[in-house]
């Protein structure tokens, strides 16, 4: 089943009767067995997002399910979806559990599920570049234990370089992760890029330290390399 990324929209009805992204989202909350639910489904396939089908699994997994039911939910089988589809849904997941309040989580999924979508994220993981490789010898001259492509196991984050005993993160983030330049000449962090240090953040990492190479000639080395040496007489002050 494709899931499409986008989060629900307020809009009309689509054509061919299919209900709008919000709409369906209600009609899922509020479908009273497992047939009105698979119906739903079926007649909205191409509407589905993220947020419908973790509702969907959620809804399907209080009813009663009967053998006649079982090649329907082969085709909602999340192992079936593409890998794109589920590290987006795992985001979702993640901001559900880690920023939302206790009435959120009953969008949660089971632990298995959840499991699978973020190993789809951990087959991301991108190859260190040369400003990154840059980066961790000025870090490694003045503080030890930085690890390069961390793997962040709450989030199933990539942490370009990584600190874990002092929750310390750092990012080297290239032209792919802003967004074209607004009236003043400023590039903001894309989306994606957004979200990662916003969710690590919650995570409990310290706001993630960024350098790009949009920043490379404003000298933002010499900074990062003082902050792992202020970490240090930190930890010794201790």
């Amino acid at each position: 089943m494709p899931v499409r990324n986008e989060p629900p929209s307020s809009g009309g009805s689509a054509a061919g009767g299919q209900l709008n992204a919000k709409l369906l989202n209600g009609h899922i909350s509020h479908a009273s067995n497992a047939d009105e639910l698979l119906s739903l489904c079926a007649a909205n396939s191409t509407r589905l997002n993220y947020i419908h089908a973790a509702n969907l699994w959620n809804k399907l997994g209080k009813q009663r399910i009967e053998r006649r039911h079982e090649e329907q939910l082969e085709r909602l089988n999340p192992s079936r979806w593409s890998e794109n589809d589920r590290s987006q849904l795992h985001q979702w997941q993640l901001w559900l559990f880690l920023e939302r309040g206790a009435e959120e989580q009953q969008h949660l999924l089971s632990d298995s599920q959840r499991l699978l979508f973020r190993e789809a994220m951990q087959m991301n993981v991108a190859r260190p570049s040369g400003l990154q490789r840059s980066v961790s010898d000025a870090l490694s001259a003045v503080r030890s234990g930085f690890e390069e492509e961390h793997l962040e196991p709450r989030t199933g984050y990539s942490l370009d370089l990584a600190l874990p005993s002092s929750r310390i993160a750092i990012e080297v983030d290239g032209p792919s992760h802003f967004l074209l330049p607004d009236s003043q000449g400023v590039r903001a962090p894309n989306g994606p890029t957004k979200l990662k240090r916003r969710l690590l953040a919650a995570a409990g990492w310290r706001a993630p330290a960024t350098v790009s190479t949009l920043e490379r000639e404003c000298g933002m080395v010499i900074p990062l390399a003082y902050l792992a040496n202020g970490s240090k007489r930190k930890k010794d002050s201790l």
